[in-house]
């Protein structure tokens, strides 16, 4: 550990407690003679103003651990953690453009430290076991390219992946990891350093309302890294028809394209035929596909989770009605889709004519798509029910109410004008001519459709990820 990462150390005075803010603390190392280390992690700019984290350890004695500490302890004779030593494979994530491109400081300054503390440390030979690999992504090809070899990797059958990253790198790794031919499936930490982290928030919604004064996310995910349980996470599938194609982020734009006026952002030249893509949080179609694509320029993307709420007024400017066809399966014994109506549809004022076009089609898994915005209100963490919402051609000033209401723990779903259901499987039959109104969005991966193309999407059978969650 170099002198930069070394944790800030305070120490009580003789018979006075240790002052410790509980929703810092990450976890306690009991020390010889009955002492103990407190690890807190805080979010924020410590007292020099150049590090955006700031990890400390307060030292103490036994007898001054307060009431309801013993649950962060770990212990001296099992350590490191059982789901992080030898002979299981650790390997770190580190997805150098997730967010606002935080994942490189957060892993010097905080979680590093944290993992030497415990007794591990980063090796480059392949060929050990003893430590943990880390792997700095350069290029958005990295997370899979990396997911790829440890599907098919047959010397370790049991690994565990630290993944500082956004939502993007789980499904990299579930797509990476497609084929694989592991004996067992491969165990994530999330470490939320995305956008909008919607799984890990959906996973750790329970402990944000349980008090007022919850701990960070990064608190929570570390403590789920070091003290958590393991669990298999549900994953759907989404097929798509013939013609599919897997497009990359819009190109760069010196300024945020105006809706109204300028055409949509280019794709790359580049695009992949694809026939499926695994997802663990949303299968989405309409506004909710459009919007995370248009905003996935470098233009937006400096401006973290406000690029959507900045690329969405632009987007309801046009008021497009989606030309699609949505079709369910509401149970596993039923053998064929059955059309899903249009709930709420905007009257033209000249004609008197009513859109029958959907704006809005999303299935998921999770509860949240960020911390604060629920679209799923029913759904529980790992619960594996697939939800459909969707609602019809409502205009874009009643699309951003229905928007806001999920803010406020979902009371979006109790608009007459929104539909929403437990379901086995959607289908989804695009007939736009415009490509720009084609897209689909699959966790953030973004899929073109052809005209008169489909998506599917149903909850998969095999088990391909599990998860360390802080119950």
């Amino acid at each position: 550990m170099t002198a930069q990462q070394q944790p800030r150390e305070e120490a009580g005075d003789t018979g006075k407690a240790v002052e410790i803010e509980l929703q810092q603390i990450v976890y306690i190392l009991p020390g010889a003679h009955g002492g103990y280390s407190v690890y807190l992690v805080s979010e924020g700019s410590t007292s020099d103003g150049e590090r955006p984290f700031s990890l400390r350890v307060a030292q103490g004695q036994e007898h001054e651990l307060p009431d309801g500490f013993q649950k962060f302890i770990l212990e001296r004779g099992n350590l490191p953690p059982q789901h992080l030593r030898a002979p299981r494979e650790l390997n770190v994530v580190v997805s150098t453009h997730s967010g606002l491109r935080l994942a490189e400081s957060f892993y010097q300054e905080v979680l590093q430290p944290l993992l030497g503390a415990v007794g591990l440390a980063p090796h480059k030979d392949e060929g050990r076991n003893d430590g943990y690999k880390v792997v700095v992504t350069k290029n958005q090809h990295t997370l899979r390219d990396f997911s790829r070899a440890l599907g098919k990797d047959p010397k370790v059958s049991d690994k565990t992946v630290v993944l500082l990253s956004g939502d993007g790198g789980v499904v990299d790794l579930l797509n990476g990891l497609d084929h694989s031919s592991a004996p067992s499936a491969p165990t994530i930490a999330l470490l939320p350093l995305g956008t909008g982290n919607a799984l890990f928030h959906s996973l750790h919604k329970p402990h944000y309302s349980a008090t007022p004064s919850a701990p960070s996310h990064f608190v929570l995910a570390l403590r789920s890294l070091f003290l958590g349980t393991t669990s298999p996470l549900p994953v759907f599938r989404a097929s798509f028809s013939q013609g599919a194609t897997l497009v990359s982020a819009p190109v760069e734009h010196d300024a945020p394209v105006d809706a109204t006026t300028a055409e949509a952002p280019k794709d790359h030249e580049k695009e992949t035929p694809v026939t499926h893509l695994l997802g663990a949080i949303v299968a989405s179609y309409g506004f909710h596909a459009s919007l995370v694509w248009e905003s996935d320029t470098p233009a937006y993307r400096v401006h973290g989770a406000k690029r959507f709420g900045m690329a969405a007024a632009e987007l309801l400017k046009v008021e497009h009605a989606y030309d699609a066809a949505v079709e369910v399966r509401r149970t596993s014994d039923e053998a064929s889709f059955v059309p899903v109506a249009v709930r709420g549809k905007k009257q033209d004022e000249q004609s008197g004519s009513q859109s029958n076009g959907f704006n809005y089609v999303l299935a998921t898994l999770v509860s949240n798509l960020e911390k604060t915005f629920t679209i799923s209100p029913a759904s529980r963490p790992l619960d594996g029910q697939l939800r459909l919402v969707h609602f019809g051609d409502v205009g874009g000033a009643r699309t951003m109410e229905i928007m806001t209401a999920a803010y406020a723990e979902g009371d979006h779903v109790k608009l007459e004008d929104v539909g929403y259901e437990a379901v086995e499987e959607v289908k989804v039959t695009v007939n736009e001519e415009d490509p720009r109104w084609r897209k689909v969005c699959i966790d953030g991966s973004i899929v073109e459709l052809e005209k008169g193309g489909w998506m599917s999407v149903a909850k998969e059978g095999r088990e391909r990820l599990r998860v360390l969650i802080d119950v």
